[in-house]
């Protein structure tokens, strides 16, 4: 390979390292590569008569263009694939770059009690995130309102209400209450000597081993809300969920209410 060739080729592949545009410089290398092999026995012949002259330059310029007609384009291609080769790894440190940006904020609820959209809030999403914490991901129950409260937080979801002890938990040991829908009566506001308290009716928990004991038929957890409003609002929450998760149960699955509209049909 002559001289000139291959300061034109590291002129290519510096110019390439310098702006960034590495493919563009392949592509270049690749070009002048077949190029030059395509003339490297009339310009190496040429080369070899001028600088040695006579026979010997003549025959020494066609022995190295018969040779650059290969090793050219072979060289050529070689710069194309390292090129081509960096331009992928440059996009790969982009894109890895792109996926170590910190969130800002933590996701969105996608789903209100309505079933629409709702308007962010850092304050649901702190609530969703604990409740997918508390179900280990179980998308089947959604988030549907969050109450913090100095000594403790009440958790509502479409499932359950949970009251969940203070703390940077992220499993069930925060939870020191969990009512269930099925179990729930309902729920209201107790007043205590002063004190204001939300109140559950709910079913007794049976026996584990099967056997009916004799006693009440349900139950009364009392929780102590610091004032009169948190303990309505907390109550019409939990009662308002309630309510739609016994609508779902009566609504049919979009697959069998699919099926039938199909056999109707």
């Amino acid at each position: 390979m002559d001289n000139r060739h291959q300061s034109e080729r590291e002129y290519i592949r510096y110019h390439g390292a310098t702006s960034g545009e590495h493919l563009v410089a392949g592509i270049h290398g690749l070009a002048h590569g077949i190029i030059g092999g395509m003339t490297s026995i009339i310009t190496s012949t040429v080369e070899g008569v001028k600088t040695e002259g006579g026979v010997s330059g003549f025959i020494s310029g066609l022995g190295k263009g018969l040779v650059g007609t290969v090793t050219k384009p072979v060289a050529g291609a070689l710069d194309f694939a390292s090129e081509t080769a960096q331009t992928v790894r440059d996009m790969a440190s982009v894109s890895n770059h792109r996926l170590s940006v910190q969130r800002l904020r933590k996701p969105r609820c996608c789903k209100g009690p309505q079933g629409l959209l709702p308007r962010y809030s850092a304050a649901q999403a702190d609530g969703q995130e604990q409740l997918f914490h508390l179900t280990d991901n179980i998308h089947s129950e959604f988030f549907i309102a969050v109450e913090p409260i100095d000594t403790y937080c009440v958790l509502i979801s479409s499932v359950a209400v949970y009251f969940l002890k203070p703390g940077d938990y992220v499993d069930r040991e925060a939870i020191f209450l969990e009512v269930k829908y099925d179990d729930l009566y309902h729920c209201l506001v107790s007043k205590d000597h002063g004190r204001v308290y939300v109140q559950l009716t709910k079913k007794a928990e049976s026996s584990g081993s099967g056997v009916a004991i004799p006693g009440p038929s349900h139950q009364k957890p009392m929780v102590h809300v610091k004032n009169e409003s948190l303990a309505i609002k907390i109550s019409q929450e939990v009662n308002y969920a309630k309510s739609l998760y016994y609508e779902q149960q009566l609504m049919l699955p979009a697959s069998e209410n699919e099926d039938s509209l199909l056999l109707d049909s």
